[in-house]
């Protein structure tokens, strides 16, 4: 007689003869004898052992073992796998038994390590955190990353890698490209890939870091002007979806992401032969993170893509044109005619920060007018020839006061060096600006400003 005992979430002993055999059946009719025992409950061998013993000496168990031959054999048999030789003893017996034992979906009850324990953490280990404006704060940078490394199994094509790590220096927005620019570093990224030039992080940092307010438009505006073709995804299956069409995308992912602790910006640069998604991180130090490395190295699941996803924006492939134009911005018309000012770097953000106290928020060619009227009042026999006279002039620019408490960005920094190289926006005998006309003179109104002539 031999005697199975099967563990799973409970474990079910159940007698009946089938064929001279007392096994475990949890369809058998009628049912001898029934025994649960718990997960919970450890059963080493020895326990096991016992409780085969205590079976066999139950009266159910023994009329039934009357009936059978004498030489017949015990085995109590333990949750670990068995092995052929175990599982089929009689091989002649074996396709009888395989019918009559029901398949109930559970195998091995040890949980399966899904992590080594040389890469996992410990528990009081935390994730790299990152900065909660949209992207990680400096850090070194990997090197090969400025050559542009080509992402693994694309198959239509390559998508460059680029780090935003390697611009700690590139202006781009509020911050630089190394601190608040995976917006930009990831249009880089699709924008080389789509056209088959080499458009780099720093050099679209500069065209674009100074327009709109935040980085979400940065990236559409970019888009739009480079004429890459672009939709915003309704939702995270419509992204997925065109990846498997062959397309590409740009995702944001928030703090809930496994990529972040706030709000950063991912290429998907589609699918290897396996279906994961291959992605690319404007973060280089991403790519030495112990959670993300197997995803880098061998795609992630949609699973890890859902989480934290904040959009999508969807670049169609097939709808490039076969010889793109290379965007490059327009070069000026005309010679500076402020040629004689030359600004230092404290003066430059002096006038930066004045801008921002004054048409933050206005229209580009509001910010560059004001930075035209200090300009202007430079080149003008009528006030100082330096930038401080002008500024802390007594009664002439209130805001010139309070100059440590702006915090300007790449927009007002744009203003200036339009303002300098042209093209212009004001006359350069305009040299008032207010909320009212300062003299009968107006030369007109931009945003909340009157701009007048001197007298």
């Amino acid at each position: 007689m031999k005697i199975f005992l099967y563990d799973g979430w409970h474990m079910n002993v159940i007698f009946s003869p089938v064929g001279g055999v007392c096994e475990v059946n949890a369809m058998s009719v009628p049912p001898v004898t029934v025994k649960r025992i718990s997960r919970k409950t450890v059963l080493s061998r020895g326990i096991c052992s016992l409780l085969c013993l205590s079976l066999l000496a139950s009266p159910a168990c023994a009329q039934t073992m009357a009936t059978e031959a004498p030489t017949a054999a015990a085995v109590c048999t333990t949750t670990e796998p068995l092995t052929e030789a175990a599982r089929e003893p009689e091989p002649r017996q074996a396709a009888a038994r395989e019918a009559a034992v029901p398949q109930t979906g559970l195998s091995e009850t040890e949980p399966v390590q899904t992590t080594s324990p040389e890469t996992e953490p410990s528990e009081t280990e935390s994730q790299q955190t990152m900065p909660p404006e949209a992207e990680p704060s400096e850090q070194a940078a990997v090197s090969d990353a400025s050559e542009g490394r080509q992402s693994s199994d694309a198959e239509a094509f390559t998508v460059p890698l680029y780090f935003q790590t390697d611009y700690p220096d590139q202006r781009y927005g509020a911050g630089t490209v190394a601190s608040t620019g995976s917006s930009i570093t990831a249009l880089a990224m699709v924008a080389s890939a789509l056209t088959g030039y080499d458009y780099l992080p720093d050099e679209l940092a500069d065209y674009f870091g100074g327009l709109e307010n935040n980085n979400i438009a940065r990236l559409e505006t970019g888009s739009t002007i480079l004429q890459l073709p672009w939709r915003k995804a309704e939702n995270v299956r419509e992204t997925f979806a065109a990846l498997a069409e062959g397309d590409i995308a740009i995702v944001l992912m928030n703090g809930k992401s496994i990529f972040s602790d706030g709000d950063h910006f991912l290429v998907l640069a589609g699918l290897n032969q396996e279906g994961r998604i291959l992605v690319n991180d404007p973060y280089a130090p991403n790519y030495d993170h112990w959670l993300l490395k197997s995803g880098f190295a061998n795609g992630f699941e949609e699973g890890d893509l859902i989480a934290g996803y904040s959009g999508g924006w969807i670049y169609d492939v097939s709808a490039m044109p076969e010889n793109p134009e290379r965007y490059t911005e327009p070069e000026p018309t005309e010679p500076s005619r402020y040629s004689g000012i030359t600004l230092t770097a404290e003066e430059e953000d002096l006038l930066a920060r004045l801008i921002y106290l004054e048409a933050a928020g206005e229209p580009a060619e509001g910010q560059q007018a004001i930075a035209e009227v200090v300009l202007n009042r430079m080149a003008s026999d009528a006030f100082p020839d330096t930038l401080k006279g002008v500024l802390f002039a007594e009664g002439q620019f209130p805001p010139a006061a309070r100059l440590d408490q702006a915090k300007p960005n790449q927009t007002q920094y744009d203003a200036i060096e339009d303002a300098l190289s042209g093209p212009y926006v004001l006359p350069m005998d305009v040299v008032h600006y207010s909320t009212f006309a300062v003299t009968d003179l107006v030369w007109g109104t931009i945003g909340g400003h009157i701009f007048s002539y001197g007298v």
